[in-house]
C-alpha cells in the first residue's frame, strides 16, 4: 500500500521551512511521496496571492525534488474541512494510506475539527514541531483522542508565510527563508506588494504598461543575476515610466511645484522630462521612498554618472526588455549577461547616435555617464565596482 504524504495550507507564499518539513516527513515515515495541497483560505483569512501564484510558487519551490508533488484540486473550490480533503483524495488513491502534517501550534484543535472522529479512520498525524509548542505532548494529546499520530523528527519551524510577507513588502528577498527562484517570482509578478499593476495600468497606455511590465520582469532577472535587491528592482521596473504619458505641461508643473533642479533641456522633453517626474510621482502618489528605487526611476532615460547597481539593472532592462525592437539590441541583450555596465554603455552611445541623426540634442547627464561607465570598465572589475557579486 502507498503512504502519502499530505501537507495543507494556504502557503502565501511557501517557504524553505515547508520543504524542509516535508521532506523530513518523507524520509522518517518512509512516504511514497508528499503532495502539497494549497488552499483557497486558511481558518482566519483569504490567500493574498492568486491560487495561480501560490500554485506556480510551490511548483518552483519543489522543483527537482523527488517525493514532493502539488496538487491544486483545492486551491479555488472553497474546501475548508479537512475529512472532505481526505474523502476527495481516498477517491483519486484508493489504495493509499495518508499521513496529514500538521504544525504542533494547530495540533490542539484538531479534535474539534468537523467529523474529526471519521477524519481519525482517513489519516494518521505526523505533527512538526513549532517554537513555543510541545510536540511530543501534543501527540500523545491527539492519541487520547483516538487519532494516530507520531513527531516528525525535524528542527522546530520558526518561519512562517506572515513574517515572509511582510518582509516582502518592506521589499526584501527574505533571504534565507525563501527559495531564490520563488522570491524572483514573487518580484516579477508583484505579489505581496501595493497593486502597483492596477495604478500604473490607469495611468499609462496600454502599450507602455506591457513594456513596464517586461521592464519589471527583466530588471528581476537581472537584480537576481548580480545579487541585487528584487523586490526593489521589481517595484521599480514597473514604476519607471509611471509618467511616461502625461502630457509636456503637466510634467513641467509637476517639476516645477516640486521645485526639481532641472536644466531648460530636460524641462523642454518629454523624453527627459518624465523620468525625475516619474521618481517625483513615485514618491507622493506610489508612496515609495526607497532612494535606490526612486534614483532608478529618475535616470532610467539618461543615466548619471556613478549609476549604482540597481540603476544599472533598470536601466539595462529598459533598454532590453522583450517588447524591444532596435537595431543591436541583441549585442546589447548578450552585454547584460556578462557585464551591465558595459550593457548600459553600449544602449546609451547608441541611443546617443540616434538623437543626433533626429536633430535633437542629448542629456548632458548622458555624456557625463558615457565617461563614468567608460572609466569604471577599464579600472575595476564589475566585482571591485559592485562590490558583492556572486555568480
Amino acid at each position: 500500500m502507498r503512504r502519502i504524504g499530505l501537507l495543507c495550507g494556504t502557503f502565501d507564499p511557501v517557504h524553505l521551512g515547508h520543504i524542509k518539513v516535508a521532506q523530513a516527513c518523507l524520509t522518517a515515515l518512509y512516504l511514497d511521496k508528499v503532495l502539497f495541497v494549497p488552499l483557497e483560505r486558511s481558518f482566519t483569512r483569504l490567500a493574498d496571492a492568486s491560487p495561480r501564484h501560490r500554485a506556480e510558487m510551490i511548483r518552483i519551490a519543489i522543483s527537482g525534488i523527488k517525493g514532493l508533488e502539488v496538487s491544486d484540486a483545492f486551491a479555488e473550490t472553497g474546501a475548508r474541512h479537512e475529512v472532505d480533503i481526505l474523502a476527495s483524495f481516498k477517491k483519486s488513491y484508493p489504495d493509499a494510506e495518508f499521513v496529514y502534517m500538521i504544525g504542533a501550534n494547530k495540533a490542539a484543535s484538531v479534535p474539534t475539527w468537523k467529523n474529526a472522529e471519521a477524519l481519525f479512520r482517513q489519516c494518521s498525524f505526523a505533527i512538526f514541531p513549532r517554537m513555543g509548542y510541545n510536540a511530543r505532548e501534543l501527540s500523545h494529546f491527539l492519541i487520547s483522542h483516538g487519532a494516530r499520530a507520531s513527531v516528525i523528527p525535524v528542527e522546530q519551524l520558526s518561519m512562517s508565510s506572515v513574517q515572509i510577507r511582510a518582509q516582502i513588502r518592506l521589499l526584501s528577498d527574505a533571504p534565507g527563508k525563501l527559495a531564490g527562484d520563488v522570491a524572483e517570482y514573487i518580484a516579477s509578478n508583484g505579489l505581496y506588494q501595493p497593486d502597483y499593476d492596477r495604478m500604473v495600468s490607469q495611468a499609462v497606455s496600454p502599450a507602455r504598461f506591457v513594456h513596464s511590465k517586461g521592464v519589471r520582469q527583466t530588471a528581476v532577472r537581472l537584480a537576481r543575476r548580480y545579487s541585487l535587491p528584487m523586490q526593489k528592482a521589481g517595484v521599480a521596473g514597473i514604476l519607471h515610466d509611471c509618467a511616461k504619458n502625461m502630457e509636456l505641461s503637466r510634467l513641467q508643473t509637476i517639476a516645477k511645484r516640486a521645485k526639481l533642479p532641472l536644466d531648460p533641456l530636460t524641462l523642454s522633453s518629454n523624453a527627459l522630462l518624465h523620468g525625475p517626474v516619474g521618481a517625483q510621482v513615485a514618491k507622493t502618489r506610489y508612496h515609495i521612498l526607497d532612494v535606490h528605487i526612486l534614483d532608478a526611476i529618475r535616470y532610467h532615460t539618461t543615466g548619471r554618472a556613478g549609476m549604482r547597481a540597481l540603476e544599472l539593472a533598470v536601466f539595462v532592462a529598459d533598454a532590453i526588455e522583450p517588447s524591444r525592437k532596435y537595431p543591436g539590441l541583441q549585442v546589447v541583450r548578450e552585454q547584460a549577461e556578462e557585464d551591465l555596465r558595459l550593457s548600459a554603455l553600449t544602449s546609451l552611445v547608441g541611443t546617443q547616435e540616434f538623437v543626433k541623426t533626429k536633430g535633437l540634442r542629448n542629456s548632458p547627464l548622458s555624456f557625463q555617464a558615457v565617461e563614468d561607465l567608460s572609466r569604471r570598465l577599464k579600472t575595476l572589475t564589475i566585482e571591485e565596482d559592485f562590490g558583492h557579486i556572486k555568480n
